[in-house]
């Protein structure tokens, strides 16, 4: 017996498995390289912690540790991207914001959930004993429920829901608490907290269209797919199982993103994906360290790329950096752009954002807006030339237009011009550089790394997995308790009432009245 056991405990340790770890089902099955990013920061960080993860995601690592394991959901992004019913992303950014909340459910989260179920990755999950188990399961809920009948498969480990995508309208209906239209702007308008009146009921009927759509079209589509799939006679109704979420993680902090009434159970962790800056390569370390006055990242992100835009816009981009020779441009462009560079541009189809923000020489930096890039400019202290096109790139860069901290240029009117003097005025204006230090300095002052923070609660939840402390009642109580709409109608019926026993009192005092006169 002695042997027995020895021996299964060497061969868990030649598996590299850590006995005392946990076992966690990660649930990543948006397509978004940035979403990727994000999370592959919080699950790296829990496998340094000693736990296992068995990853479902349309994005793939290699060469990874042994208490790793990626299980490919092959069928995402060509479903999404090259099928049928692909999208264009391009397309959307021209799209009225009314338009683009329904495309954003009817073409990319309703196609993702079919690539979702067409992929043979989901089947080997699927193929596992429904007894294996799984500590905690970790879900990236910006796309919907779609994964989360492994949830009912594996008897309901506990929940923990995570989004890269700030605090999305409909994180209130994941774990409760509010959402107040008054002074929270829709993730695509560019609004601050101090809207007008028109722009207040703007605001309101996108966010109600938001509401609609979701809750009376994509829910119910997504919830008929889910179940043609996932055959279980119990399975509750779709929304109900991202309901059962203990803790959410989203992508925000107070120095970058608007103010919002939260429970206490949603944590904050913008930023976790900055990592400790590494050496640059020895060419673009050369290349930046020989311009004149520094260099500038130009980086349009991982969904919208540089290389879909127009040649005419291309070109245009060329003009404007040429015009501006004191200053090295490092563009990430994903293929061979086809058009004569100026000596201070170079492409690459990638290249390390979090080394060049961090390196001294850097001094801005043009960017689609988008939130990881966003953050990571505000952490190094980099002020921005903002191209958003869409999404929350419009009102991350609204906010930071507002801070003193960019300054935004419209792609579809965009001018050589117009370009080339908003990034001179960043680049030699000294108080965009001030702002964005002030901005950095409230941005780093946590107690904690955000990546440790996001860890440590995620091993709450495994230490208390039946604790309900931290859950706001906003589900259970629903729509006319939580806003005491019956309460309002109980005070609205007193006057009511008191007016109605006045009347019957007058009137039965009037009828004694003319009786004592006939007599």
């Amino acid at each position: 017996m002695r042997i027995s056991l020895f021996s299964f405990v060497g061969f868990l340790l030649s598996l590299g498995v850590t006995v005392n770890g946990a076992n966690i089902l990660c649930l990543m099955g948006v397509a978004s390289p940035s979403h990727h990013i994000w999370n592959r920061a919080i699950m790296d960080g829990l496998a340094r912690a000693g736990h296992n993860l068995t990853i479902l995601s349309a994005d793939v690592e290699k060469n990874q540790p042994s208490n790793v394991h990626y299980v490919h959901l092959e069928e995402i992004y060509p479903t999404l991207y090259s099928g049928p019913d692909s999208i264009d992303l391009m397309e959307m950014a021209n799209e009225n914001v009314f338009k683009s909340v329904v495309s954003f459910y009817r073409d990319f989260v309703v196609h993702e959930c079919a690539g979702t179920l067409k992929s043979k990755g989901l089947q080997r999950v699927m193929d596992y004993p429904d007894d294996f188990r799984f500590d905690l399961v970790l879900h990236d809920f910006t796309c919907g429920p779609c994964l989360l009948g492994l949830l009912h498969k594996f008897n309901y480990p506990p929940l923990v829901s995570v989004t890269a995508f700030n605090n999305p309208p409909y994180s209130t209906e994941v774990i409760g608490g509010h959402k107040f239209y008054s002074y929270v702007p829709f993730y695509s308008l560019s609004y601050g907290t101090d809207m007008n009146f028109f722009q207040r009921v703007h605001n309101t009927l996108l966010c109600l269209t938001d509401v609609v759509y979701r809750n009376y079209v994509s829910n119910p589509r997504i919830d008929v797919m889910m179940r043609e799939y996932f055959r279980y006679d119990d399975l509750p109704y779709a929304p109900e199982l991202s309901q059962r979420t203990k803790l959410m993680l989203v992508n925000a902090h107070y120095s970058i993103d608007f103010p919002e009434a939260a429970p206490p159970n949603l944590i904050p962790v913008g930023g976790l994906q900055i990592r400790e800056p590494a050496p640059l390569p020895a060419d673009l370390e050369q290349f930046v360290n020989a311009s004149r006055k520094g260099a500038v990242l130009f980086s349009l992100g991982t969904n919208v790329r540089s290389d879909q835009l127009d040649g005419g816009r291309q070109r245009m981009i060329v003009e404007a950096l040429r015009q501006l020779p004191d200053y090295h441009f490092l563009w990430k462009f994903e293929t061979e752009l086809g058009i004569p560079l100026p000596k201070n541009v170079i492409v690459r189809p990638w290249m390390p954002q979090n080394d060049l923000l961090a390196h001294p020489k850097l001094k801005a930096f043009i960017t689609h807006a988008g939130l990881l890039s966003t953050h990571e400019a505000t952490w190094y202290g980099v002020p921005i030339v903002g191209i958003p096109f869409i999404a929350d790139q419009h009102r991350n860069l609204e906010r930071c237009v507002r801070s003193g901290i960019a300054k935004r240029v419209a792609f579809q009117t965009m001018t050589t011009e117009e370009l080339r003097d908003a990034i001179r005025d960043v680049l030699e204006d000294p108080q965009y550089r001030t702002n964005m230090a002030a901005q950095s300095a409230l941005f780093r002052d946590q107690p904690e790394k955000p990546l440790a923070r996001a860890v440590w609660w995620i091993e709450w939840v495994l230490r208390h997995p039946d604790a309900t402390q931290l859950q706001s009642p906003v589900l259970k109580l629903g729509f006319v308790r939580t806003y005491l709409l019956d309460v309002a109608l109980f005070f609205a019926a007193i006057p009511v009432l008191l007016v109605f026993i006045v009347k019957r009192w007058l009137r039965k005092s009037r009828s004694v009245s003319e009786g004592k006169k006939r007599n």
